[in-house]
């Protein structure tokens, strides 16, 4: 005797497809799309706002070199000598006039760490898996150096210039700061929001 199974109808199986996704039914991940989550990056998982982050890291890397290059502050002295200085050009005055400390301080809170941070957030956002055991690390690197602020520093050497008489009179601040600050502000922001996102 030949046995028969009955077959589902295309309504039942609609319907029977409705009821199993309501009640929260997932079809089990195959082993390709589990690779394709732990390699997925920050940038493929963001969502709403966050999606911006990459944006704002690259506008920081551009505000940071015209910040570090444009005009920064007019120098004068007794109101009659004047003179324009970026802020690359202020941190290397200090080694031509062989401050060699304020120099390595400045030189590297000012320049090197910003170059760092806003390259390690690029790396972390586009290139590193978001489960990788190393973005736990750099995050917690970016969650610890993020607190210092490069402008403090900058507004410790220009107070380190007052007092040793190199600015005699006055001194005017230009599109450099300008640049410079709005760099240290996308950055820090994303540098926080890269944090959250992978901690």
């Amino acid at each position: 005797m030949k046995l028969t199974l009955p077959t589902q109808s295309p309504v039942g199986a609609i319907r029977r497809g409705i009821f199993l996704r309501n009640w929260g039914y997932t079809r089990p991940m195959t082993r390709e799309s589990e690779t394709a989550k732990r390699n997925t990056t920050l940038a493929a998982s963001a969502r709403g706002s966050d999606r911006l982050i990459g944006f704002w890291l690259l506008a920081a890397a551009v505000l940071l070199g015209a910040g570090l290059f444009l005009p920064a502050v007019t120098l004068r002295q007794l109101y009659v000598f004047e003179e324009q200085v970026s802020l690359a050009e202020g941190v290397f005055s200090f080694a031509e006039a062989g401050d060699w400390f304020l120099f390595v301080v400045v030189f590297a809170f000012s320049i090197l760490f910003p170059i760092a941070k806003i390259l390690v957030c690029l790396a972390l956002w586009f290139a590193v898996p978001s489960d990788a055991p190393i973005t736990g690390k750099l995050s917690g690197w970016l969650a610890t150096v993020s607190k210092w602020s490069m402008l403090d520093v900058f507004i410790i050497a220009l107070m380190v210039l007052l007092v040793d008489g190199r600015l005699l009179s006055s001194a005017d601040i230009h599109a450099g700061v300008v640049a410079f600050t709005a760099a240290v502000l996308l950055s820090t922001y994303a540098a926080r929001r890269i944090g959250a996102l992978s901690g």
